[in-house]
């Protein structure tokens, strides 16, 4: 499979494409209907029954100390295990969900760029306030606020990526030693555009972890939301806030300044006259960041993007699978630059 087939399943997995936008790219080539799951099929996300697992103990005290107790007269812990009791599926147990959005989350908490965002918008206690007051806010306002933070410290711009990366949560859904409804209903809720279109989230909702996650992608869909208008509004601002954040959060960072690169190319340049800037050169780009690229680039234009993309590939021959032939990484029918005054 080439990667371009490759890269289109990755935007449908990650919520990337709207039907019509998928529709389109089967249309002109660059993957079959199969290959995206559920194109063919219902409109509607299905509904995911979690509440039908059993339910998790963390949420009745009483039965918590009840199943302690238990556990302490039949000696679960022992060598000898407990007998008598079907173990539940791990696919039924949030809490391996838990721990991972808690650790997910804990690692972000030490930037402090979402909580300073929604400061700017409203008086918050913390970053589940901030998350909130960011999702609530106005286009108009929140876009005010993010400038007048970035004017006061650039580095801002990579601090919120780093927040609003939920990579590793949607990998954790797609590992198959998580199979199962909790997997799948977070699968889907990130994929969503509003936690109501993803069925029964009863029983998961209670987790506390997952309620801020909910928090974190309200937030995160209207900060994706803004980032169009940085580029139109504050392009010559741009350069001076694509600056790498500090530690932990320079991760995921390299995709968010691709991203803006390749809406610069669909939108200041043709196939045949590229805009003014220095030459780049995406095969240099790890895999994950050329799928996190296109995805966020997706998201701030798909229209003009997907213009860059190699049309009616699946029609082309195979090219002769060797390992210094870049015929099976081709996805951009153009040469890309970059603007001056940025650096990726």
């Amino acid at each position: 499979m080439r990667v371009i087939e490759q890269l289109v399943q990755h935007f449908w997995t990650r919520g990337a494409l709207t039907r019509e936008e998928a529709q389109y790219l089967v249309r002109h080539g660059f993957v079959r209907e199969g290959d995206l799951p559920g194109l063919a099929g219902d409109a509607d996300l299905e509904r995911i029954e979690v509440s039908e697992a059993e339910p998790d103990p963390r949420f009745d005290p009483k039965a918590r100390a009840a199943e302690e107790l238990e556990d302490e007269l039949t000696g679960r812990n022992s060598a000898g295990g407990r007998r008598g009791k079907k173990k539940k599926p791990a696919g039924h147990n949030v809490a391996p969900l838990a721990t991972h959005l808690g650790s997910h989350l804990s690692s972000r908490e030490p930037f402090p760029a979402l909580h300073e965002l929604g400061q700017r918008l409203t008086q918050c206690a913390d970053w589940r306030g901030a998350a909130r007051a960011v999702a609530a806010a106005e286009p108009d306002d929140l876009e005010a606020a993010l400038v007048a933070l970035l004017n006061a410290r650039p580095r801002v711009l990579g601090e919120l990526w780093f927040w609003f990366d939920l990579e590793p949560v949607f990998e954790w859904a797609e590992r198959g030693d998580n199979a199962g409804p909790v997997a799948d209903a977070i699968g889907k809720l990130l994929r969503a555009d509003t936690p109501g279109r993803v069925g029964r989230l009863d029983q998961l909702l209670k987790v506390p972890e997952v309620q801020a996650l909910a928090d974190l992608l309200a937030a995160r869909g209207a900060f994706l939301a803004a980032l169009p208008g940085l580029f139109v509004r504050q392009f010559d601002k741009l350069g001076q806030w694509l600056v790498p954040p500090a530690a932990g959060a320079a991760g995921p960072w390299p995709a968010l300044p691709w991203a803006f690169v390749l809406l610069y190319n669909a939108r200041k340049g043709t196939a045949d006259a590229p805009p003014p800037g220095y030459p780049v050169d995406p095969h240099q780009l790890a895999f994950e960041v050329l799928k996190a690229a296109l995805v966020a680039a997706f998201a701030m234009d798909g229209a003009a993007v997907r213009s860059l993309l190699i049309h009616q590939i699946r029609e082309r021959p195979e090219p002769v699978p060797d390992s210094g032939d870049l015929a099976k990484k081709a996805v951009f029918d153009r040469p890309l630059h970059c603007p001056y005054s940025w650096k990726v």
